[in-house]
């Protein structure tokens, strides 16, 4: 039972050449590959036809910071996050089984719902579907709509008035962009992948434990999800924050020009690990419903015969009443009724946003730094709270 398999297009081809195991020296060629394929050759390009710095952040390619930020920052992240990610996703599955969520007469379908979506994610073909929807985006942006062309020169030519690629740019179009593209859409084939699982798991017949103290049924192990997922969302914010800083400095934007486009982002990367989680919320519902109406009836007669012991006339109130055990069992039963009736509809709490809200925003931060100085930024702060 594992949604984690290391047996991806990727990982095939870097054993052919020799490169195995999950130690830091096979990690470190896993990163240093895609990066003398991608970023070096741009390099070299650039420097021999002297657009590697100009001197002018529009003409230069080492100030291209949307492709910097893309090859430099995002892509080993990218890379690196599969080792991460993944086999602690393989932690949070097992937690179904190992707390007795999942039922063992639906083990099988179970294992069987994880078993099917990791041979999907470990076939070849899906990855050379991936390859093809990065290739064809690529071209597409490149030949109808490049918004590169507006903003640098290092990567064109101009023929008799007409604005093409150069050899340094159809290497971007070709090699560079799909390679980063590919580990966005992988990525992004896992979360809906996760999804899918989630989603099927939430139609077995689970055991939701009303009266746990995660307040959500025992389910509160999935909220941890969310957090595993922040290197994912930090590489996606480092290259949207490139791109922003780009039209900041060449393009005329400013910070204030951003906001909503921030804040949609935001939005859209909260939700993007969010919804899978969202498949419990009818299990959650239902199971808190039915709970509650069983839970006050079994307290109705709970109550009833507590009462019988302590419906005593004043007179007849002893020493030994004070120390009754049925007054500690039915302060005990009410904690537990009220974490029925405080129980969440969903698997996941505010806390568990926390670090992903964190590592979202953070390279948003340079966005803002390259408008407003430090000092500024500092002052302004300190204004606030003052």
């Amino acid at each position: 039972m594992s949604f984690y398999s290391e047996d991806y297009t990727s990982n095939r081809m870097l054993k052919r050449i020799g490169i195995t195991g999950s130690g830091s020296k096979s990690a470190l060629l896993m990163v240093l590959l895609p990066l003398l394929v991608c970023w070096l050759p741009l390099a070299v390009i650039t420097i021999l036809n002297h657009t590697f710095w100009t001197g002018d952040a529009s003409t230069s390619f080492i100030s291209n910071l949307d492709t910097q930020t893309r090859l430099l920052i995002s892509m080993p992240i990218l890379i690196l996050a599969q080792r991460i990610i993944m086999p602690k996703l393989d932690l949070v599955l097992a937690q179904f089984v190992k707390s007795g969520i999942v039922r063992s007469e639906e083990r099988g379908i179970f294992d069987e719902i994880i078993q099917r979506k990791s041979r999907f994610m470990s076939s070849g073909w899906t990855d050379l579907s991936i390859f093809a929807i990065c290739y064809a985006h690529s071209l597409l942006m490149g030949f109808i709509y490049n918004p590169d062309l507006s903003l640098h020169t290092w990567n064109t030519l101009s023929t008799g008035g007409e604005v093409i690629p150069s050899f340094a740019g159809w290497w971007s179009l070709l090699v560079s962009r799909p390679a980063v593209l590919f580990l966005f859409y992988r990525w992004l084939m896992y979360i809906i992948v996760w999804t899918i699982i989630l989603r099927k798991i939430s139609k077995l017949n689970l055991n939701i434990y009303t009266v746990h103290p995660d307040l959500s049924g025992g389910l509160g192990f999935l909220g941890y999800s969310i957090r595993y997922f922040t290197p994912v969302a930090f590489a996606i914010s480092a290259a949207v924050a490139g791109r922003m800083i780009d039209a900041i400095l060449i393009g005329g934007s400013h910070v204030s020009d951003l906001k909503i486009s921030f804040l949609i982002y935001f939005v859209i990367i909260t939700l993007l690990f969010a919804v899978p989680l969202l498949s419990f919320i009818s299990k959650l519902i239902n199971a808190r419903d039915k709970a509650i109406f069983e839970n006050n009836d079994f307290a109705n007669g709970l109550f009833r015969e507590l009462q019988k012991k302590t419906s005593k006339d004043f007179d007849k109130v002893s020493a030994e009443d004070l120390t009754i055990p049925d007054y500690s069992a039915t302060t005990d039963f009410s904690s537990l009724i009220n974490n029925t009736l405080k129980m969440r509809f969903v698997p996941f709490g505010l806390k568990d946003f926390i670090a992903l809200w964190i590592m979202t925003a953070l390279p948003f931060i340079f966005v803002v730094l390259v408008e407003v100085p430090l000092f500024e930024l500092v002052k302004k702060v300190l204004n606030l709270i003052a």
